[in-house]
């Protein structure tokens, strides 16, 4: 028996919609079939929230932050973290941390930093996860 669909409606804004029409239409896909897409993508990148797990990613922070203010996050979470690495581009800061660990705490050191960082952008892009039982 093959998945089923479930309509529901949501509101964006009309900005978003326009883009998302044009980006569609430009993929030649329907828009239901796009943002289909792009959930499936997001519920995979945060897949730690629902789930407990051991898993493996890469969080990647961008934008203009004080890297002052990661220090402390980094040695609080060093448990997790096994690599990092800052750089810039012009002058937006750009940080990218690889992490290995049980999913709840990916993430709090996910919102650790979301909530600690303002200006900061942060996206988890999961490597490799493997649920417990």
């Amino acid at each position: 028996m093959g998945e089923g669909k479930k309509r529901f409606g949501i509101s964006i804004s009309t900005k978003i919609a326009d883009e998302l029409s044009e980006l569609a239409k430009r993929l030649g896909v329907n828009r239901s079939s796009l943002i289909e897409e792009a959930l499936k993508e997001f519920l995979h990148d945060h897949i730690h929230y629902l789930t407990p797990h051991m898993c493996k990613g890469i969080m990647v922070l961008t934008g203009k932050y004080e890297k002052e203010a990661l220090m402390p996050i980094i040695e609080d979470f060093k448990d997790i973290i096994h690599s990092y690495m800052h750089m810039h581009v012009d002058e937006v800061c750009i940080e990218i941390i690889l992490v290995s660990g049980h999913s709840s705490k990916i993430a709090t050191l996910h919102s650790t930093l979301e909530r600690s960082l303002k200006g900061c952008k942060v996206r988890y892009l999961p490597i490799k996860y493997e649920i417990i039982k």
